[in-house]
């Protein structure tokens, strides 16, 4: 991943969108979420080394190793809505993208029950109750 690259990519489209603003608003927010759409998947398939080597690992830990999968679904929920809620907010639907940030922290606290499960079991065991 060229982060250089990324970054002269990103403020160029961040530029032709704020002259774009003045004549045509829905293109120049357009430019942004297409810039926006093109980073990330520069971003995600520079993760891919990333991702299998955690995957590889969480499978030599055996069961302890699921809570991996749990972990990376919460970090790939975070980016997903934080990237809608920003695309949202550029579009001045602040509210709309205020929903997106709590629907995305509501599913990430039921994506963790398992864990808060296991936690509260073990401490049960260890307590002898």
């Amino acid at each position: 991943m060229d982060i250089f690259l990324i970054c002269v990519v990103a403020t160029a489209a961040a530029a032709f969108a704020l002259l774009l603003k003045k004549y045509n608003p829905e293109m120049a927010l357009m430019t942004s979420v297409i810039t926006g759409v093109i980073v990330f998947a520069v971003i995600l398939s520079s993760l891919s080394p990333a991702i299998s080597l955690i995957n590889r690992l969480s499978s030599l830990a055996g069961s302890a190793g699921e809570n991996v999968g749990i972990l990376l679904k919460s970090i790939g929920i975070c980016y997903i809505c934080r990237f809608s809620a920003d695309s949202c907010a550029d579009a001045g639907q602040s509210a709309l993208a205020g929903k997106i940030e709590l629907a995305g922290r509501v599913a990430v606290v039921l994506l963790c029950l398992p864990i808060l499960e296991e936690i509260v079991d073990a401490a049960i065991r260890i307590t002898g109750g």
